[in-house]
């Protein structure tokens, strides 16, 4: 069934001037001793082909070197180019949404899209988000823990960019506890939380810190949050501990959360790609929908 095709039910948008569809290369023209950066669309006509010329020097950048630059695009409300990176991922098709990206940015996003979007949301609509959170904190088992303390450790600062936050017990906070190590690979909070603002919270989303943080970033968080450095600098991996909860209990598992069936597929994919474990083996019963 083809998608439909994409709605702005909220009628927040930029002037409409820009292409927010299209994907750009950003790049440093190739040429010794020219430093001007420029964008090159991936559909350009050239693109892949005899390449692109520096808009300064004139020199001919070949299609292997466009190729390695930085993929952006554009914002369809604030109109900003931004890194892919700064936006939410979408399942890509033909439109709107083939840089496999949302429209918006992150900060449009929680700014502006979603305070219009939630209050419309459905009571159904909440509980269900909320139940696929639960999924995630039950296998990475979540624990209380001390906001204020976790707070004072890293200085009232975000820990990415080192801007002054704000705590409050009583809402409105202005800094975010991340996931040093991400719930997406089924690590808990309490395994070492960082202190972020809400800009860089958004821009590390599911990141292993080695994708997000530099080398004496990684040094001072191993000390902070107590994970070791060797993990926060490592390629991403799933939590053993989760991982060995979920394969002794995979039938009370399947049973409980069998309404989530790409929820429970992803988990699956996710342990056989990093870890080389099928979780649905010993199992009683695999529904073929699942496999």
């Amino acid at each position: 069934m083809p998608r439909r095709k994409t709605r702005n039910v909220t009628n927040i948008k930029g002037t409409g001037q820009v292409d927010y569809t299209l994907v750009w290369r950003v790049l440093e023209c190739g040429r010794p001793g020219c430093d001007h950066l420029f964008k090159v669309s991936e559909d350009a006509a050239d693109f892949n082909k005899a390449g692109v010329r520096c808009p300064k020097c004139k020199y001919r950048n070949q299609p292997e070197l466009i190729q390695r630059g930085a993929r952006w695009k554009y914002c369809r409300v604030c109109e900003w180019l931004q890194p892919l990176e700064n936006f939410h991922r979408h399942k890509p098709n033909r439109g709107s949404f083939r840089s496999g990206h949302q429209l918006e940015c992150k900060v449009c996003k929680n700014t502006l899209i979603n305070p219009f979007l939630n209050p419309k949301r459905t009571r159904d609509q909440h509980r269900e988000s909320a139940e696929r959170r639960r999924l995630y904190e039950l296998l990475a088992g979540e624990q209380k823990l001390n906001s204020r303390v976790i707070f004072h450790r890293f200085r009232g600062r975000c820990f990415k960019c080192g801007k002054q936050l704000r705590f409050s017990e009583k809402g409105g906070l202005q800094y975010r506890l991340d996931h040093t190590l991400p719930a997406k690979f089924l690590w808990p909070l309490i395994q070492g939380p960082t202190v972020l603002c809400e800009v860089c919270n958004n821009a590390k989303h599911e990141k292993w810190p080695s994708e997000f943080y530099n080398e004496p970033q990684r040094r001072e968080l191993s000390v902070l949050t107590g994970i070791p450095y060797e993990l926060l600098s490592g390629r991403p991996r799933l939590s053993p501990e989760a991982v060995q909860k979920l394969r002794a209990n995979i039938d009370e598992f399947l049973k409980r959360w069998i309404k989530y069936p790409n929820e429970i597929k992803k988990i699956r994919k996710l342990a056989l790609e990093m870890e080389g474990i099928d979780i649905f083996e010993g199992a009683q019963v695999v529904p073929n929908f699942l496999l």
